[in-house]
């Protein structure tokens, strides 16, 4: 036997009693709830110690709270995870549905304004969606159509402020007739020359 338990045997007594099972289960309920020893219960009991035990019970109660505090926190911590991904999962379920929506509507060969009227989204992100639906669908013609709207619109404006501020005389002149000629062709691009649409990509494709 070690030093260390003879040290301990001489300083404690062995008490032993039996009790029945409605008892013993009754207290081991009691020693689970309230942290405390059988040895302290006992104290407890014969009224001994009563202050030392009530503050052990006290220290037990607080680390209960504290577990508690940190269970309800976990809680909504997890809540606030799933409330998240529940909004997230709408989100992408709403967008989805509106890209659908949008796709059909190219389909039956609706334009981008025609779209932005009725969906109210906006010119630039209908536009977004309609190049999305061009590359899915292999539409390479109504792209480039777009594609050159977009630029005569651009060039158009660029027209009008040279009109209105810089040009005089002559070059004033010829500069409506372009204008007049470009409003045109923003109803059919492809009926502009080969050469024409090179020149409006390259030069005024800005912004789009």
């Amino acid at each position: 036997m070690n030093t260390a338990r003879k040290r301990y045997e001489a300083k404690t007594k062995v008490v032993t009693f039996r009790v029945n099972h409605e008892l013993y289960d009754e207290l081991k309920k009691l020693k689970a709830k309230s942290g405390l020893s059988f040895a302290d219960l006992v104290k407890l009991g014969a009224g001994i110690a009563r202050e030392e035990i009530e503050d052990k019970i006290e220290e037990v109660h607080n680390l209960q709270g504290k577990l508690a505090q940190l269970r309800e926190a976990e809680q909504a911590k997890r809540q606030l995870v799933a409330d998240m991904m529940a909004k997230e999962k709408q989100a992408q379920h709403q967008k989805l549905e509106r890209e659908i929506e949008i796709f059909r509507l190219f389909d039956r060969g609706w334009s981008i304004e025609e779209v932005d009227f009725k969906l109210k989204m906006g010119r630039r992100e209908v536009s977004k969606y309609f190049n999305e639906w061009g590359e899915l669908r292999g539409e390479k013609e109504k792209l480039q159509a777009e594609l050159l709207k977009k630029c005569l619109h651009n060039y158009i404006l660029c027209l009008q402020e040279n009109i209105r501020y810089r040009l005089v005389g002559r070059a004033t002149e010829e500069a409506r007739r372009q204008l007049e000629y470009y409003r045109r062709m923003l109803a059919n691009p492809s009926e502009l020359t080969e050469e024409e649409k090179t020149l409006l990509i390259a030069d005024y494709s800005y912004f789009l």
